[in-house]
């Protein structure tokens, strides 16, 4: 930013020319690890009944409503909603990884 500066460069060159590239990896990692905490969050109220309640369509509701099939034997009906919020919050960290990597470079 001093050589910028030294250069007699405008502040919109050093906020996006200068800070903003160094910068940008880590907030959208830290954005994406935030939005998977709030997909399991937002689950979770659901299942405890806190959250989006029904009619309205959820993983965390639906795991919820089968949760006491469970014991009947049909275990796929909670285990398909879980396995959703599972790869979608892994999907969302790929790509933090992926966008952070292409960052660096």
């Amino acid at each position: 930013m001093a050589a910028a500066r030294l250069r007699n460069e405008g502040t919109p060159y050093v906020l996006f020319g200068e800070i903003l590239p160094n910068v940008m990896g880590p907030v959208m990692v830290e954005f994406t690890v935030r939005l998977g905490y709030a997909i399991f969050t937002i689950a979770t109220l659901s299942f405890l009944g806190f959250g989006i309640q029904p009619p309205a369509p959820d993983w965390g509701l639906q795991i919820f409503e089968h949760y006491a099939l469970i014991s009947g034997g049909f275990w796929w009906t909670v285990l398909f909603p879980a396995a959703a919020i599972g790869t979608l919050v892994i999907g969302f960290n790929l790509i933090a990884d992926g966008v952070s990597s292409a960052f660096e470079q």
